[in-house]
Formats: C-alpha cells, structure tokens, sequence
C-alpha cells in the first residue's frame, strides 16, 4: 500500500477506520505490485504479467513500482542517492532471468546506506525468554537528551558482559 514517502503513520490511520471509513482518504491509496510469486516464469516474465494485468483491469488503484535495469556500481550509486534523498531506505536488486524463490536468496539483494554516531550507555534493560538473565537491551542517551533502546546485533557473550553505566557506545542505523 502507498500514498508517497513518509505517509506510512497515514496510511496506518486510514485502515485501521473501523466506523464510517472514509472513501476520500482510501482514494489517495495504491496498491503497488513489485512481483507475482504464483506466476510461472523469469522476473521479466512475471512482470509482463503484471503490466498487463493491471492495463487490463484499468485499474486506479493498483499500479506498478518502477523497474529500472542497473546497469553498473556507478548507476546503482546514483540509484541510491535519488532513492535516499526523496526519504526512500535503498533499492532491491534483482537476477532478471531468475525464477521466484521462496526463501532468502542472492538473486534478491537489498542495498541499503547506514550511517553510525555516538551515545552515552544510562542502562541495562533485562533479557526475557532465551535471554533471561543477561541484557536485553542497553538504554542509550545521545548528546541531546535522545534517549532509545539497541536491543539487537548482541551475542550472548556482549548480553552477558554489556558495556558499563557511562560507556560511550558506537551505533549503526
């Protein structure tokens, strides 16, 4: 589903209408088809499917997200600053002449820019489940008072012996 970049939090509103939804608010949705798993064929064949499906049905509600061929390093860069800079996470890169999997695959890549920064550890928050008695997360404080929690990319031996109360922690987002 889409309305544009950054609409996320408003699209979330407009389904979640249970009474008296409102048609003018669902009028600014798309469906937006990025593949067809149950069609058989190559990508490049599925989506010939797709377009032509959706010319047929003369649909205003379902579209096509736009394919473009990267066609080297430097493309896919310049990809990626357009992307990233109308608010957009990254691009997916995929094998054209590849069949649909159903699992993780490197023929479906996902390229996306992280940036890191800094912030000062205020405590250990437990862990729960599998990780019940060592940290689940670490309660961070950045240099404006920011405060959040990074509960992932630990193994059990950082769970275990965390950083200190104090610690200066480096983190990619």
């Amino acid at each position: 589903m889409w309305s544009g970049r950054d609409d996320f939090q408003k699209i979330v509103s407009i389904v979640r209408q249970k009474n008296n939804p409102n048609e003018e608010d669902w009028k600014t949705i798309k469906f937006m088809v990025f593949d067809a798993p149950l069609v058989k064929g190559t990508f490049e064949e599925r989506l010939d499917v797709v377009r032509k499906e959706i010319a047929k049905s003369k649909s205003s509600v379902a579209d096509m997200i736009k394919q473009t061929v990267c066609k080297s390093k430097d493309h896919l860069h310049i990809l990626m600053d357009e992307i990233c800079g109308g608010k957009g996470e990254g691009v997916m890169l995929k094998d054209p002449k590849c069949d649909y999997e159903r699992r993780r695959t490197f023929n479906l890549l996902k390229v996306k820019r992280f940036e890191d920064a800094e912030a000062t550890v205020y405590g250990h928050q437990g862990g729960t489940g599998r990780c019940s008695g060592m940290m689940g997360a670490l309660l961070m404080r950045e240099k404006d008072g920011t405060e959040f929690k990074i509960g992932s990319g630990f193994d059990d031996s950082q769970r275990r012996k965390p950083p200190k109360i104090g610690s200066i922690v480096t983190f990619k987002f």
